[in-house]
């Protein structure tokens, strides 16, 4: 047995570090984080509307882009999401798990992609620290639909690679149809993907690794996959009308986001973009910022301590012996790519998510390239990584388990009930965030009568409030009417005399109604 075990050490530790890592993605994602983000619930509802009527809440035909709040939101993780809702219904676990599943496969791409093109020890290295990366466990354990990005981006570069090495262009067209792909994954791609794409290709040339013939067929496949994309940004931005197909929608938004966000369209375009870039290394160097579903304080991005390792990996990837290597030309383009995105972009760590998996790999390439010229400090560095990993995780799940909710809580069991009661107008108090998304998310609301009923209080704004829709409004009005039902948070007072109602309490919210 001692023998078996010897001769497969390293088969039983890539299981074994594929098994924590599965399981610290997997485990428990329907409760933490707690609550449900609105985003999510958003994504979620748009995926079952597609898949039960074929249409967006805005009764837009398989859009490229959803209107969502008014200021658009990201497709290709609810198309993803359709099949998860259509085996398990709409929930939070439904929500979640394609993320979680999407994270896991990363792991196995990232592994396989360093032992084909480095060695052995560099891909344990890699997956080990993959596996146990803050980041990259806190992003695939909710469903915020540009979490996504990152992920595709690393299985494009794996094809590529494959491709290169084993001269399989077929592979090669499939990477390149993957970041197309990609660029309904997450706004921030509409900059990186033309850096990314064209950069990367204009460098394979010169090397000879590819043809101009399979350049252009390369470029070919991308813009023919984003080309409704490409209208919709030409749409949004010249403000002209939207275009409505028998089998999909090209909207024209009631704000434009994307242009908020990204200093390439502001008057002072270089002071913005001097700033972005100066938040952005803030935030890279510190690892830290004010949402703690995104990071936690001192463990950041890729645990704070790395910082050395990954400028030493990211030097020892530019020089000259290491920087023809096929895996280290991707991983730098891609890196230089999400660089640039620094300047044309507000920085938070959604938004600066693609950068992540080059920082992670260059990480891993110093940790191998140190301790491999020092090995008296190996032990040390896996105590350190392995004491911060514990320490991450009684921090994230123990600890989380016992917080405040990140997002929102405890609304499923007050809609469900209200719902269910038989009357014409039902009131909700507008004091948490979007409550008419949670109501839409809980009840399972149908689309058609959605799109056909609701009215806004804020009509074409960066986040539309939807006042009303069917029997549900969400504000309580001046006259009380007693054939209606209210809600009010907990401890909120309404200026009625209660004993002549029906009052329930569920946790956070109070229920008043006619008692029959």
């Amino acid at each position: 047995m001692e023998e078996i075990l010897k001769k497969n050490k390293y088969k039983i530790l890539v299981i074994c570090i594929l098994a924590i890592g599965f399981l610290v993605r997997l485990c428990a994602i329907d409760v933490l984080p707690k609550g449900l983000n609105q985003d999510e619930a958003s994504a979620g509802y748009e995926a079952f509307s597609l898949l039960h009527y074929g249409v967006d809440r805005h009764n837009n035909i398989f859009p490229v882009q959803f209107i969502a709040w008014g200021s658009g939101q990201n497709v290709l993780y609810s198309e993803i999401m359709m099949i998860f809702i259509a085996i398990f219904g709409l929930n939070t676990f439904a929500v979640r798990l394609p993320m979680a599943i999407i994270g896991c496969i990363s792991l196995v791409v990232f592994y396989l992609l360093l032992k084909r093109n480095m060695n052995n020890k560099i891909a344990l290295i890699g997956l080990f620290f993959m596996a146990i990366c803050p980041w990259h466990i806190m992003k695939s354990r909710w469903g915020l639909e540009s979490n996504l990005f990152p992920d595709l981006i690393l299985y494009a570069v794996f094809c590529i690679i494959e491709a290169l090495k084993k001269k399989k262009f077929a592979w090669f067209y499939i990477g390149f149809g993957i970041l197309g792909i990609s660029g309904y994954a997450y706004g921030t791609s509409y900059f990186f993907l033309p850096v990314f794409v064209i950069l990367l290709l204009c460098v394979l040339i010169k090397k000879e690794k590819i043809t101009i013939k399979q350049g252009i067929i390369a470029l070919a496949i991308v813009a023919v996959i984003d080309l409704p994309l490409i209208g919709y940004v030409i749409i949004n931005t010249f403000d002209l009308p939207q275009i409505n197909l028998p089998f999909m929608t090209i909207p024209r938004l009631t704000a434009n986001r994307y242009q908020e966000v990204s200093s390439i369209f502001s008057k002072d375009f270089f002071k913005e973009s001097i700033g972005n870039f100066i938040d952005a290394t803030k935030l890279f160097i510190g690892q830290n910022e004010d949402y703690p579903w995104n990071l936690i304080s001192f463990f950041g991005l890729t645990y704070v301590f790395s910082l050395p390792f990954t400028i030493t990996g990211l030097l020892q990837s530019f020089v000259k012996e290491a920087k023809n290597k096929k895996i280290n030309i991707c991983f730098n383009i891609w890196f230089i790519a999400a660089f640039l995105l620094l300047f044309v972009c507000e920085p938070n760590t959604n938004r600066c998510n693609c950068l992540v998996i080059p920082l992670i790999y260059y990480t891993m390439f110093g940790i191998y390239y140190i301790t491999e010229n020092v090995p008296s400090i190996k032990c040390a560095v896996i105590s350190m990584y392995l004491i911060a990993f514990l320490s991450f995780c009684y921090t994230y799940f123990y600890k989380g388990l016992k917080n405040d909710a990140y997002f929102e809580t405890d609304i499923q069991e007050m809609i469900e009930y209200v719902d269910n009661v038989n009357v014409e107008k039902i009131y909700i108090d507008n004091s948490f965030i979007e409550p008419y998304i949670y109501t839409l998310f809980y009840s399972k609301y149908n689309t058609k009568e959605f799109a056909n009923t609701v009215k806004y209080s804020t009509k074409g704004e960066n986040f539309e409030q939807v006042k009303s829709f069917g029997k549900y409004n969400f504000y309580i009005p001046n006259n009380f009417d007693e054939n209606a039902i209210y809600v009010v948070q907990n401890g909120k007072k309404l200026d009625i005399d209660y004993s002549k109602y029906k009052v329930t309490t569920l946790k956070r919210f109070t229920i008043i109604e006619k008692e029959y």
